[in-house]
């Protein structure tokens, strides 16, 4: 069924916050792309708080009509969104990229949409951004809506598979999605018939994608952003998310909560017909989804209250969720194999979850009740007869270790000393304290002594004097005197000595001392002070 015209939708257009609408572009408009491809509006089919999505074509020659194979997304410069999504398309969603993950992983096709092009147009004065991706029908959203919000085991299952392959790509690139929702997910054919669930499905919208690694490939750390807390879709915002911080665990968390959804019609958080009330707290939500993660058993006992039983593999699934780190690699295949029906690792799920959570290395399980799966061995004769394959090694009895006293005591006891008695840590014990530093080392050498008693000496005081033969002059002078200081005081030391003479001589003499002696003498201790002081500032000019 084409979809109706844009004017017979009766929708509001309604701008994002801090963003603008721009006007329309007419019918039959071309774009020109970075590479040089042009591309023919048609009809405008979809509206956002950002934007505008039209039908397009590569087709110059013919209107564009509505069996066209692709749509481009138009917003304003100014606006921000679409930028990232460019970037997130031509980074990560080249054709050549897919095509060859998918060889890489063994798989024939993945669920996220091609980069077809981009660029800037203007129009009547006004900067347009936008990006051509392909065309596809009808969301999981309008889908969940159809089926009276309500949609069966076997659809949920399709779909959960479809989107951990998406998502597996998506994290494979640096990237994580943040706004997994059912209307980010589109199918390829407009069906709702009983084949639905045979349907391909898309994820695209990734104007809120996050770069959860840094240039040199390390995982960016846990930090709580004030700026971008409780991004996204509030009802399926992650608590990561409401941190402001994104992760593989954030959108994998995400995506349970859309499972949830689509099986019970509602999450505990949302209102008895769905959605939230405008006037919600954010941090309300967050506390709900900390207490749904606390016990995940008891949770989804209360969602599916009253009717059947909780699916174990949803279950399972939010268990996981709940022991996942936030910068470890989940184990995606495990996490399909909980969604596949009669899969061979049903029966094998313990041993996927035996051992906890993987991080950055891919969770790799043995599991030896099955003969085709084992080790490969290469073969070996036997007395050049007969030739032991892989799946028929020789069963070679253990060797039954017994304990003696003799092997214990013939040891060396330093070797023996350094066995460890303690048995090994568990997670729940904390580790052992180290043992305690020695002060001094129990056999020190003669080095050691020796830089040991200098140790002590310069703590006490106590200063060596290498040679003795100095004078007692040189020995009592202050150490911070220059030269010319040196010899200045030596100037006024015998300037005092001369006039202490003097007066010595003086006071021997049994002549009584005048005016004039008394006069001599002050001219004396004068003239030499004035000598020194000359000869001090001479020596400081």
């Amino acid at each position: 069924m084409a979809p109706r015209r844009m004017e017979e939708i009766p929708v509001k257009r309604m701008p994002a916050l801090g963003c603008r609408l721009a006007s329309r572009l007419p019918r039959g408009e071309i774009l020109t792309d970075i590479t040089q491809n042009k591309w023919r509006l048609g009809d405008a089919i979809g509206c956002g708080g950002f934007g505008d999505i039209y039908l397009a074509s590569d087709d110059l020659t013919k209107p564009v009509g509505y069996n066209s194979k692709y749509v481009i997304k138009i917003e304003p410069h100014n606006n921000g969104p679409l930028f990232v999504e460019m970037n997130v398309y031509i980074r990560a969603l080249r054709k050549p990229m897919i095509e060859s993950w998918c060889k890489s992983q063994g798989k024939r096709r993945v669920g996220v949409p091609t980069y077809e092009g981009s660029g800037s147009h203007v129009y009547q004065g006004e900067r347009y951004r936008f990006l051509v991706i392909p065309r596809y029908a009808g969301d999981v959203g309008k889908l969940f809506i159809a089926h009276g919000r309500k949609l069966s085991t076997k659809i949920v299952n399709s779909l959960a598979v479809q989107m951990l392959d998406s998502l597996e790509y998506v994290h494979s690139q640096g990237y994580a999605h943040a706004d997994v929702k059912g209307s980010n997910i589109l199918l390829a054919n407009n069906s709702l018939g009983l084949e639905i669930e045979k349907t391909k499905a898309f994820l695209v919208d990734y104007g809120l994608a996050y770069r959860f690694r840094t240039g040199t490939g390390a995982h960016k750390p846990f930090l709580h952003d004030e700026r971008r807390a409780h991004e996204g879709t509030m009802e399926f915002t992650s608590r990561d998310a409401h941190h402001g911080t994104h992760s593989r665990r954030g959108d994998l968390e995400t995506l349970g909560y859309n499972l949830l959804q689509w099986l019970c019609g509602k999450l505990p958080w949302e209102n008895e017909e769905g959605g939230l009330s405008p006037t919600v707290n954010p941090e309300d939500i967050h506390v709900q989804k900390e207490i749904f993660f606390s016990d995940v058993l008891l949770s989804m006992q209360q969602c599916f209250s009253g009717k059947n039983k909780a699916p174990d593999n949803l279950t399972e699934y939010f268990q996981y969720i709940s022991r996942l780190g936030f910068e470890s690699k989940p184990n995606y295949s495990y996490l399909r194999s909980l969604f596949w029906k009669g899969s061979q690792l049903e029966e094998n799920i313990l041993a996927y979850v035996n051992g906890g959570i993987s991080n950055e290395n891919f969770f790799c399980i043995k599991l030896d009740n099955r003969p085709y799966l084992r080790e490969r061995k290469p073969c070996r004769p036997v007395n050049g007869d007969v030739r032991i394959t892989r799946n028929a090694q020789p069963i070679i009895p253990k060797k039954v270790l017994e304990f003696s006293w003799e092997e214990v005591l013939a040891r060396h006891p330093d070797k023996l000393a350094k066995i460890s008695v303690h048995p090994p840590p568990s997670p729940l014990t904390p580790p052992p304290s180290p043992p305690p530093i020695q002060k001094t080392p129990s056999l020190p050498t003669y080095a050691m002594l020796n830089v040991l008693q200098k140790m002590k000496e310069r703590q006490t005081g106590i200063c060596r004097h290498k040679t003795t033969s100095k004078s007692s002059d040189n020995e009592l002078k202050p150490k911070w005197m220059t030269p010319a200081m040196e010899e200045i005081a030596q100037l006024r030391k015998r300037s005092l000595e001369l006039i202490a003479q003097s007066r010595k001589s003086g006071s021997d003499n049994s002549r009584r001392l005048t005016r004039s002696r008394s006069a001599t003498l002050k001219r004396l201790e004068s003239n030499s002070l004035a000598k020194l002081d000359a000869k001090k500032r001479k020596t400081f000019a």
